[in-house]
């Protein structure tokens, strides 16, 4: 049974998914469908209350229904099946022993559903011998490599700082999912998806595969240096942690910043070609600072670029708020609080096709719609819920 035609628009309405994620990687990609349109039914467990606090959970939970519901108790399974027979798509990323032990493995759900579209994203899949290890981002983005390339010397890797593979991870499942929905539609059949969180963001390191494996080269942490143009990093501008990104690649640009920069050191002849610089490359670093050090960064960016420099300030989480670009092309979404706050956060970065705007809504509290979805949905008596409720299956 399809699910309801319940938004008025939004390319991904008539999918119903049954999202079983926690913490990054998943609820981001279900987000994404539920952005689109797709009516999300997120199922948490009552014992485990939704954390509020640093606003993660409601960043990544928006355009969600929520049943809570005990999968380790067999009335909870039984009403978990019944959201599958309804349902287009289940995602989870338990670890594998975990799916095995609730007894809701593919095998058991398509019984319920023999079209089901299927998607586990366990840390390292569902085979192999790290397929039992716990995972999040940040492990799986070290156990990807990505941490030996990244960092300011060479001994000393270093974290994104975003855990990278969890978005990376979350927009693979968006794709994978459409990609076997449109084979379900035009076959009939449903699929199991098996999606691991650190083979994500291999995808993105194809190059030094094959430079490893052709001569043997290696990537080291080299900050924001570029390994053959120069300059090429980031400078301090005037105020606390104020900072602009330059790039040099051509003479031309090198010629162009030096007039900007009117500072006769830099006339040495060793700088006029590119591997002069890079060999005196600190000590051009350090001339540049001094007189970055005393400019606004957004200013300075502006009268860069106007010079055919490729110049940027780095923003911080606050100057993206307020960034005149963005916010003109309506990128930020509005949610407000129980006590009446608005809150901005992040919007969608694909234009087009989304659910109506209007009809956006703010993470569910745990449990507030397991009565609508119960009773109305699955066609349980009232009576049945309240038992459900007093054996605390659901909440």
């Amino acid at each position: 049974m399809p699910a309801v035609d319940t938004v008025p628009s939004g390319a991904l309405r008539n999918l119903r998914v049954i999202d079983l994620t926690r913490v990054w990687a998943g609820p981001l990609g279900t987000r994404t469908l539920g952005d689109f349109g797709a009516e999300v039914i997120k199922v948490s467990d009552p014992r485990i209350p939704l954390s509020r606090v640093g606003k993660v959970n409601d960043k990544l939970n928006r355009n969600k229904l929520n049943i809570a519901i005990r999968l380790d108790k067999r009335e909870g399974r039984n009403i978990l099946l019944d959201l599958v027979s309804i349902g287009d798509v289940v995602i989870e990323n338990f670890r594998p022993r975990v799916v095995r032990n609730l007894d809701i493995t593919y095998e058991k759900l398509i019984e319920a559903n023999p079209n089901l579209l299927m998607c586990s994203m366990p840390g390292f899949g569902l085979d192999g011998p790290y397929s039992e290890y716990p995972a999040f981002g940040s492990t799986a983005e070290a156990m990807a490599g990505i941490n030996s390339m990244i960092g300011y010397v060479p001994d000393r890797p270093l974290q994104t700082g975003l855990s990278y593979a969890d978005p990376i991870s979350g927009l693979n499942l968006v794709n994978v999912i459409l990609a076997f929905a449109r084979r379900r539609r035009v076959t009939g059949k449903g699929s199991f998806i098996d999606l691991a969180l650190a083979d994500s963001p291999l995808g993105t390191l194809g190059e030094f595969f094959v430079a490893n494996s052709a001569t043997g080269y290696m990537q080291h942490p080299n900050g924001n240096l570029h390994s053959q143009y120069s300059p090429h990093g980031v400078f301090k501008c005037f105020g606390e942690d104020k900072w602009i990104a330059i790039s040099i690649t051509s003479h031309f640009q090198w010629e162009r910043l030096k007039d900007e920069i009117s500072d006769i050191r830099l006339d040495n002849a060793d700088y006029s070609h590119i591997s002069g610089r890079k060999t005196h490359e600190q000590a051009i670093i350090r001339i540049i600072e001094e007189w970055t050090s005393g400019k606004d960064a957004a200013e300075l960016m502006g009268r860069l670029q106007a010079q055919g420099i490729p110049a940027a300030k780095v923003s911080n989480n606050l100057d993206v708020l307020e960034d005149a670009h963005l916010n003109e092309r309506e990128y930020f979404a509005y949610f407000k609080t129980p006590e009446e706050k608005v809150e901005k956060y992040d919007g969608q970065a694909i234009p087009g096709n989304q659910r109506e705007r209007s009809k956006w809504f703010s993470m569910r509290n745990l449990g507030e719609d397991s009565s609508s979805i119960v009773m109305g949905y699955l066609g349980y008596s009232k009576d049945k819920y309240v038992s459900l409720l007093e054996q605390e299956v659901i909440s």
